[in-house]
């Protein structure tokens, strides 16, 4: 089985917080091209950077793009399935292989709708006996002709009740909620508009160094 190859494909998405206009001259750089020459590779649509690498050739590509903001997608390159004239070729001497086993000389195709069986087996009625007292009920009317009688429940009495308005509080005495908590704020203080509210904010990570100096752009694919 051959190695499979990649294609380093662009969606025009770029990395969060970075400017189209800056990542463009970096890409540009990578390159050693004019920004205006990679223009296309930002229109949204599907552009593929480099085609048919391998996966170390891939990753290369793929950290390089990412390191200068862009959204790399690398995708394996699917092979094309036979064709499907090659397979109804192989269908069909299958079929004739089979074929050539049996004698289908005595056979005939009946007319659509014809009952092909011969000699259909018999079913025998089953009785069902007097039905002549029977009738059909009309529609919507109630089958049951002795319906079970239902006791209803003694609720007490309700002559103190009313309705309440609507949208009235119906709770007389509500439960209060408790009191939120006393904080001490006194030793608190706003930032400036725009400050650094990290004193000592974690380092990012260095993204790796990459050799981009055998780095191309398959020009073909756009």
């Amino acid at each position: 089985m051959s190695e499979p190859l990649y294609d380093i494909v662009f969606y025009g998405i770029l990395q969060p917080g970075k400017e189209r206009e800056l990542v463009m001259q970096n890409m540009a750089k990578l390159f050693k091209t004019e920004p205006e020459r990679l223009k296309s590779y930002f229109s949204g649509e599907r552009k593929v950077i480099k085609s048919k690498v391998d996966e170390l050739v891939a990753e290369k590509y793929r950290v390089a793009l990412e390191n200068v903001g862009l959204v790399i997608k690398v995708e394996e390159v699917i092979p094309p399935e036979p064709q499907a004239e090659d397979a109804a070729t192989q269908s069909g001497a299958a079929e004739d292989s089979d074929s050539s086993s049996a004698d289908t000389s005595g056979l005939s195709v009946a007319e659509a709708g014809a009952n092909v069986l011969e000699h259909p087996p018999q079913v025998e009625p089953q009785p069902i006996g007097d039905i002549s007292h029977l009738s059909a009920a009309e529609v919507g009317a109630d089958i049951i002709e002795n319906p079970q009688p239902v006791t209803p429940q003694p609720i007490g009495d309700i002559s103190n009740l009313s309705m309440a308005e609507p949208g009235a509080d119906v709770f007389e005495h509500p439960p209060e909620p408790p009191p939120p908590p006393q904080l001490d704020l006194d030793a608190l203080s706003l930032a400036e508009p725009g400050a650094d509210v990290f004193e000592h904010p974690p380092e990012k990570p260095q993204p790796p160094q990459v050799d981009t100096s055998e780095l191309e752009l398959d020009t073909d694919n756009n």
